[in-house]
């Protein structure tokens, strides 16, 4: 019975729930990532907030430290958001990344890459990370048989993807005012999140190779620079410049087939915006195909109506976002 006990005990342990909720003690404007719960009882104590940037997400084993490069990676950039959490006393690198791997299944993501115990290879904090910008580098270092490595997206059409950074101190300068609280044996935590789909909703005009690289990354580009006037599929003077960057883009990957898809807000009723989208969609196809030589088989056009918003309709802000057109990648 006492062994019974003990086994439940430890699962218990292990299966700690996850939570949202800010912890006593994290750093001064500090928040989780959207939807991603933290460890219970653990504290952000390193943060940067979101910002467009590059990061390389490990896909394999490291082969060299600085500059950091890994058997297989991947090369992702947009809006990058780093923290590192201080685990609560007696928790177990194991116990973190079993959380952490829930949590990953909750949310639905693809796990590209863990790296196990049995793994050799000393990942160490990412370069450029808030571990540099805030001091807390060194005591994410230095423990190679304790690291743990777990790298995920989300499965949507434009993924945010995760780098879960799982360790315990060993040695290292410890800042001064975490000197109580950094002990031997201490679980760490340090997340990367990259969210890609903030990128293109953030560009007031977007050229080719911006156009390229976001098809790459995520499948899908916003032409943020195509104008039409209100109620009307019939796109405004202003709108050439961008009309040119695509036509651009077309020529130079003769492969490249892609959907024009309209978006709108939830003005209006749902048959009416569906038919403005629609409208809209094959007005830019036109455009392409009878005015630039755009072949008609690389194109198709969709209207997606308000069926798929980027931003609350409750702001005009939001609104003008949610009205848009797309390039999505066949």
């Amino acid at each position: 019975m006492r062994t019974h006990s003990s086994g439940i005990l430890v699962l218990a342990l292990l299966l700690l729930p996850m939570t949202v909720v800010a912890q006593a003690g994290d750093l001064a404007g500090a928040t989780d990532p959207p939807n991603m719960r933290r460890y219970e009882g653990s504290r952000i104590i390193g943060y940067r907030a979101p910002m467009f940037d590059e990061f390389l997400l490990p896909l394999g084993p490291p082969t060299n430290f600085s500059p950091p490069a890994y058997e297989s990676s991947l090369p992702v950039d947009g809006l990058v958001s780093r923290r590192t959490y201080l685990a609560p006393e007696g928790r177990s690198v194991v116990e973190l990344l079993r959380n952490y791997r829930l949590e990953f299944e909750r949310l639905g993501l693809e796990t590209l890459y863990e790296k196990k115990a049995d793994e050799r290879g000393w990942f160490g904090p990412t370069l450029g990370t808030s571990s540099e910008e805030d001091g807390l580098g060194q005591i994410l270092m230095y423990n190679e048989a304790q690291e743990r490595v777990l790298v995920g997206r989300s499965k949507n059409g434009q993924p945010t993807y995760y780098y879960v950074f799982v360790t315990a101190y060993k040695d290292g300068v410890i800042p001064e005012p975490l000197r109580d609280a950094v002990t031997p044996g201490r679980g760490l935590v340090h997340l990367v999140v990259v969210a890609l789909e903030s990128m293109a909703e953030r560009m007031t005009f977007v050229d080719a190779a911006e156009m390229s690289r976001s098809l790459a990354n995520s499948g899908r580009v916003i032409l943020e620079g195509l104008y039409f006037d209100t109620d009307s599929d019939t796109l405004r003077p202003d709108s050439q410049p961008l009309i040119d960057e695509i036509v651009k883009l077309l020529s130079e990957d003769p492969e490249l087939r892609v959907h024009v898809v309209g978006h709108t807000d939830n003005q209006g009723t749902v048959q009416y915006n569906l038919d403005l989208s629609r409208r809209r969609s094959a007005s830019v196809v036109r455009e392409l195909t009878t005015r630039h030589g755009i072949a008609a088989d690389r194109l198709d056009s969709f209207g997606a109506g308000p069926y798929a918003p980027v931003a609350p309709n409750d702001t005009e802000e939001g609104r003008a976002k949610n009205r848009r057109v797309e390039l999505v990648a066949w």
